[in-house]
Parts: structure tokens; sequence; C-alpha cells
């Protein structure tokens, strides 16, 4: 819900700057000319693309390893989550722009369930094992236009990334033993997208980001992940 929370503020708070601009008496460029300074927001599906057998086998063993009595094993994993990212930007020329934006990409959280016996009989009980990772990323877009109102980009970023694994476990809907560990890591992020020019403020973008071996290998683990996005950018 938090998530959700600031990606709706971005949005209003795009939306207002772009009305208080277009209300501006001044003369604006052409579309194929959009220089200056412009915000975006995009919203989409991350999907984490590594192997999770690994630690769906490992949570598998925490539960038949407990010392007590164990039925029904059984585990999954959840490999996609919606994510955002919200960016200043300013295209210098007709073909070139640069953006500093802050990105969440979401969790990949693989879980162990099943029920277990301490001594009142069988209970369920579940065993957690989630990542996530977000931060901020400075890049440069490199644009081809092909009208006044289409667009192509490509996008080569720096991301700053912090990310967290985190395990929890519960009995019977109750909170039991947890942790983290938290590692930084720096990763290359390529995109490439299109936009769709409304008028002279507002422009749709779709994108794909690639982004690889994201996490502090030590602490953290690594992982790699792709996103599909769609949303708003707004010229100031």
């Amino acid at each position: 819900m938090k998530k959700i929370s600031v990606v709706v503020l971005v949005v209003v708070s795009l939306a207002f700057g772009g009305f208080a601009e277009a209300a501006k008496a001044k003369k604006r460029t052409r579309n194929a000319n959009r220089v200056g300074a412009y915000g975006s927001v995009l919203v989409g599906m991350t999907r984490y693309t590594g192997d999770a057998s690994q630690n769906e086998a490992q949570l598998l063993d925490v539960l038949a390893t407990a010392e007590v009595p164990f039925q029904n094993l059984s585990a999954s994993t959840k490999d996609t989550d919606l994510g955002y990212h919200a960016a200043f930007g300013f295209r210098f020329t007709r073909f070139f722009a640069a953006e500093l934006g802050l990105v969440q990409y979401g969790e990949l959280a693989s879980t162990a369930r099943g029920q277990l016996d301490f001594g009142n009989g069988f209970e369920d009980s579940s065993v957690k094992l989630a990542f996530n990772v977000g931060g901020p990323v400075l890049s440069a877009i490199g644009i081809l236009p092909l009208s006044e109102k289409f667009e192509f980009y490509g996008r080569v970023g720096y991301l700053f990334a912090s990310s967290e694994r985190q395990f929890s476990s519960r009995v019977s809907g109750v909170s039991g033993v947890a942790g983290s560990a938290k590692g930084d890591s720096q990763n290359v992020v390529y995109g490439v997208g299109a936009s769709y020019n409304i008028n002279q403020v507002y422009s749709i973008r779709g994108e794909y980001q690639k982004i690889s071996n994201v996490g502090q290998a030590s602490r953290t683990g690594t992982e790699d992940l792709d996103v599909l996005a769609l949303g708003l950018s707004v010229r100031f």
C-alpha cells in the first residue's frame, strides 16, 4: 500500500504541474523540438528471472529439519510484483536527454508451507525468503523521433541499488523467527521504449528494462530482473 501511495502522489504532482504550465501564456516549441525540463513516472510489472529452486529447497529443509513431525510440505515462488520509476529529466536536444530517478522494483518471495506438530497437534506453518531492491538511478536517454507524435528511445542508466533479503516464519498465523540482511551494489540499467506525444505537455511512455546481478553477493545474494512498464511524462 505504501508503494501505491507514493506512485499516486507522484502522478498527481505531475498532473498539477502540467496543468499549471499549460495555463501559462508562453509559446511552445513544436513536438519535434521538445527541449527542456520534464518529469515522468512509470508503473509496471517486475519479473525476477533467476532460478528460485534452490531457495525453495532450502526453505523446505528448514521445515523438514525442525525435529518435529511434519506433513504436506510444499514450496512456491512469487517472482512478479508491482514496481515504479519516478524521474525528473532534461532534454538537451531533439535526440538526447538525461534523467535522475528513484526506483522500487518490488519483491521476489519464496515460501515453504506445511503442517508441523510442536506437541499440540499439527499446525499450519510457513517460512518465507523475500528479496527487494530499489534506489536512485542516473540515466542517459537517446531519442529517435519518428514524427511529431511518436518517438523511440533507449536508456543506459546506473543504479545505486539498496537491496534486502528477509527471512520470516509463521505458525498458526503467529509470527515467529525473523531476520534480514542488507547490501548495496551498483548496476547498469538497460532500457528501450516508445513515447506518444499527446500534446506539447503530456506524453505516454512504454518501456522495457533489464538489470542483472542486483544485490551484494556476500550478504543478500544477487538477482536478475526484467521490467515492463507504462507511464506518463509531463513537460514543464
